[in-house]
């Protein structure tokens, strides 16, 4: 053989293997698109999972809270009968008396409390046909109305101070 004809051959076989590696080039390329989808399932199918049992916990809290609900709705419709039943008993003037010393103290309370306060005194009075005095039935209407918080004021330094004999001591 001539050097030209082994030159042109060396050529081909050079060009032939390049081309092969291309081909194997994108054919791996091929394959790594194929393991990041597999690596995708997996992640996701992991997210799956927990979301179930995320999904789980919250169903059970669910149940939990409204076993929690139908039981506290037992019990207020208890406590309305009984307060009802109170009320058939109870003479108007000691009614009144009651109604006026559980208002007052429940004047003390958080919002939401005077708040089922107002409503369970409400409903007692429109089941029963009740009439009050004005200025209790104002009390109760105002039990859930925002009170401005208490301010303090603190003292600091010297400041005089003033007792029963009119005198200022410093």
């Amino acid at each position: 053989m001539k050097t030209e004809d082994l030159q042109e051959v060396s050529r081909d076989a050079q060009r032939a293997l390049e081309q092969e590696r291309d081909r194997c080039m994108d054919r791996i390329a091929e394959l790594d698109g194929y393991l990041k989808v597999f690596e995708c399932i997996d992640d996701l199918r992991s997210e799956n999972e927990h979301l179930k049992e995320e999904l789980k916990s919250m169903r059970e809290m669910y149940e939990e809270e409204k076993g929690l609900r139908t039981k506290l709705e037992m019990e207020l419709n208890e406590t309305k009968k009984l307060a009802v039943g109170v009320v058939n008993k109870t003479s108007q003037e000691a009614l009144e008396k009651a109604l006026r010393k559980f208002v007052n103290k429940s004047k003390q309370k958080r919002i939401e409390k005077r708040t089922a306060v107002k409503e369970t005194v409400l409903e007692l009075i429109i089941a029963n046909n009740i009439t009050l005095p004005e200025d209790l039935m104002q009390t109760i209407e105002s039990l859930d109305d925002v009170q401005p918080e208490a301010k303090v004021v603190n003292v600091s330094g010297n400041y005089n101070d003033i007792h029963d004999n009119k005198t200022v001591n410093g």
